[in-house]
């Protein structure tokens, strides 16, 4: 599901070349575009928009809302680690097999645990418990 297809309350849409960028309370839910390939040219400046937008980024859940094919180049995250790893959590929301792939590597480059959902509606529902109740009501996948 598109994130503006849902009825979660949106409050800003940012733009990128590459990504739609939407910011609901502490969750900022990025959907890359189509067959794009994202790379670090590509992620500083959904990085920089979410930066301009919450200041912070350990204030704020990233969920990568995986609704269209890309590729990724995982090589080009490490030096990108750093800014990544401060999201209070990222999530990858994954609707067909083939888009695990992305998620496998990723996995080797980042240090941040990756929690796998196949909903977004799911993934909002545990990042909210965990914030009210402080517990995980997830496994890392």
């Amino acid at each position: 599901m598109r994130t503006i297809n849902s009825n979660l309350n949106v409050k800003t849409v940012v733009q990128t070349s590459c990504a739609e960028i939407f910011f609901i309370d502490n969750i900022v839910i990025v959907e890359i575009k189509r067959h794009s390939i994202i790379g670090q040219r590509e992620i500083l400046p959904i990085l920089d928009a979410i930066i301009l937008e919450v200041g912070d980024l350990s204030a704020v859940h990233y969920i990568s809302n995986r609704v269209d094919i890309y590729s990724l180049k995982p090589i080009e995250l490490i030096p990108l680690k750093a800014k990544i790893d401060k999201f209070k959590s990222y999530s990858a929301i994954t609707y067909e097999h083939s888009a695990n792939t992305n998620l496998v590597f990723e996995r080797m480059f980042l240090k941040k645990p990756m929690i796998r959902y196949s909903s977004l509606m799911d993934a909002v529902e545990a990042i909210r418990f965990m914030d009210e109740t402080g517990k995980q009501n997830f496994s890392v996948a």
